[in-house]
């Protein structure tokens, strides 16, 4: 049988919606992805009653080929979770993040109780469900593909800002190449951009250079990511380059030597995995599901001075330097996992709940 996974439309992409793309690719035509337009996760009235409609359709069969019995359908949990109500079952939660405030823990809990399976991308995910809520979650990780291992340019040029922040110059001050952080996500304030903002600002303070720094990713926080432009006033060598494309994303690991992730919460962290995929080690903050997906680097906490230390010594450590090097590429085989596994799984949890409905 093949099923419905029903998405929200951002209007830009998202850790979850490419996980959902690359889920339904290599599904083998079993799951197919339908876009529910809406203020997610905010919906209108409207919104909730087009989406119970979509809902309704698949489970009969009426959306595609038909079915007397109904289906379970497969809801990203951005959408499930938003709701005031809970959808009629038979209803696959497929949870990419878990909630950050008490109103919306409330809520998730109603959902994911009222759902008749849960899937995390992440042990670690699938253990905060059960802890909070009682609930056994299956867990299907992220698949991977294979990158070329970072072969850095010499003489890099910088990729097309959508904001260069501060003066002319590289932070580079020997002549040398400068070591390229890169930071990928939304910009917005559980990626952290701005606690990153005064890391790099407390190596300026140190006088620590020989190093430049990309943040990449949408802008889902006007106000937010002007106040990261603020705090990083008079760091020539950062710039901001807003949402990439696919090329342009793998141009940005091509050319990465360190990726930094100091998000407050993450369920797995797709892009640290990526970035194990091209042997490039991450810092990550430690206790979030980020940890789990490192291949080579270092879980640390949310404190300036740590990860301003950490990155200190990466940078005047060459022995160190290397080591994390050497794990990062040992590491790559095993961050190899296919996206077809990761469809069996979602599929498995899909065929026992519809062979129960």
């Amino acid at each position: 049988m093949n099923f419905t996974l029903i998405e929200p439309e951002l209007g830009r992409i998202s850790g979850g919606l490419r996980f959902n793309a690359e889920l339904c690719a290599a599904s083998g035509g079993r799951l197919e992805r339908i876009v529910a337009p809406g203020a997610w996760p905010e919906p209108s009235d409207d919104d909730v009653c087009r989406l119970r409609q979509l809902v309704a359709e698949c489970q009969s069969g009426s959306h595609g080929e038909p079915n007397a019995q109904s289906r379970p359908v497969l809801i990203d949990g951005l959408i499930g979770c938003s709701l005031s109500t809970s959808l009629p079952g038979p209803i696959v939660m497929l949870q990419h993040s878990l909630a950050q405030t008490p109103a919306s823990e409330h809520r998730e809990a109603q959902h994911l109780r009222a759902a008749s399976a849960v899937v995390t991308p992440s042990a670690f995910a699938a253990a905060e469900v059960t802890r909070r809520y009682g609930i056994t979650a299956e867990v299907a990780q992220p698949g991977t593909h294979r990158r070329p291992v970072t072969q850095p340019d010499p003489s890099p040029s910088p990729l097309p800002s959508q904001s260069a922040v501060g003066a002319a110059g590289s932070g580079d001050s020997c002549g040398q190449r400068a070591a390229h952080f890169i930071c990928l996500g939304a910009m917005e304030d559980n990626k952290n951009q701005l606690f990153l903002s005064c890391v790099l600002q407390e190596l300026r303070r140190r006088g620590v250079t020989g190093w430049r720094c990309t943040l990449a990713g949408p802008i889902t926080d006007t106000a937010y990511a002007q106040d990261v432009d603020d705090a990083l006033e008079g760091l020539a060598s950062v710039e901001r380059v807003g949402e990439l494309d696919k090329d342009a994303v793998d141009d940005l690991y091509r050319h990465a030597d360190l990726l930094l992730l100091p998000s407050k919460a993450e369920s797995f962290g797709m892009v640290v995995r990526e970035a194990a995929a091209a042997a490039i080690p991450s810092f990550v903050t430690a206790g979030t599901g980020a940890q789990e997906a490192l291949g080579a680097g270092r879980g640390l906490a949310l404190d300036v001075s740590t990860w301003a230390d950490s990155l200190e010594r990466w940078l005047g450590d060459e022995a160190h330097r290397a080591e994390l090097a050497a794990k990062a590429l040992a590491a790559r085989e095993s961050a190899m996992h296919e996206w077809a596994e990761t469809a069996r799984t979602v599929l498995a949890v899909l065929d026992s709940v519809e062979g129960v409905s």
